[in-house]
């Protein structure tokens, strides 16, 4: 049985730090109905990671590998490093949203946010990473 951290819980951001280095899957451009008449970029949705790897079929379906069952379980609810979404129409569907891009890309060891400083009155705050390619 895998005993995952309980600071590793939560679900970046796409355009977030993350903690720790890696391949990413970065979903934006985000609606809650598939036929939403967008007025603007939508909200950015998940990154998603670190992976071994992520492929897309025949732009039907997008399947990818975690490195760690952790990181898995904490973005699927299963431990199973092995993932697949589904697509409708040309939208990548994630936790009951749509998303009309994503994007995988690379976050190295510089980019990842800072060790949680338990020693100071005022907390470094996160950064963005130079990753996200729409504007909030």
């Amino acid at each position: 049985m895998t005993t995952c951290a309980q600071k590793d819980d939560a679900v970046l951001e796409y355009g977030q730090s993350p903690a720790k280095p890696g391949l990413y899957l970065g979903l934006f451009h985000g609606r809650d109905d598939p036929n939403e008449e967008m007025h603007g970029w939508g909200f950015n949705g998940p990154a998603i990671g670190p992976l071994v790897w992520c492929h897309t079929t025949y732009a039907n379906d997008v399947k990818l590998q975690f490195e760690s069952a952790c990181d898995a379980k904490r973005y699927f609810g299963d431990d199973s490093t092995h993932q697949d979404f589904g697509i409708k129409g040309d939208m990548l569907i994630y936790a009951g949203k749509y998303y009309g891009d994503w994007t995988v890309y690379y976050v190295a060891p510089e980019e990842c946010l800072p060790p949680v400083d338990t020693f100071r009155t005022n907390k470094r705050a996160g950064y963005r990473i130079a990753h996200n390619p729409m504007p909030k």
